[in-house]
């Protein structure tokens, strides 16, 4: 039940910080409309939660093992994203608002 905590929480993660880190840009703030000025601290999130991520899978996994997981992770996380980012941004409408207060 901890593996699947953890696992759970690693990806969740792994999403919020390629999640945050493609907020950052420019081009998928405006995708969103959302008009206020963007905040600089939005990237260090993006890679504190990747971070944290990797922790948790040396946790989960220890620290070779954890690192394979955490790398092959990346791939269905980035490809997540962008078809979000593609077909339907608003479903990052809500991270983007708590992210600009």
């Amino acid at each position: 039940m901890l593996d699947l905590l953890l696992g759970g929480g690693m990806l969740a993660l792994h999403l919020l910080g390629l999640a945050c880190l493609a907020l950052a840009q420019g081009k998928h703030w405006k995708t969103l409309n959302i008009y206020s000025p963007r905040q600089t601290w939005i990237v260090p999130i993006g890679w504190g939660s990747l971070a944290l991520s990797l922790l948790l899978a040396w946790a989960s996994q220890g620290a070779t093992f954890g690192s394979l997981v955490w790398l092959l992770l990346l791939p269905p996380c980035g490809y997540a994203l962008a078809f979000t980012l593609a077909w339907r941004p608003q479903w990052l409408w809500p991270l983007a608002r708590l992210l600009s207060r």
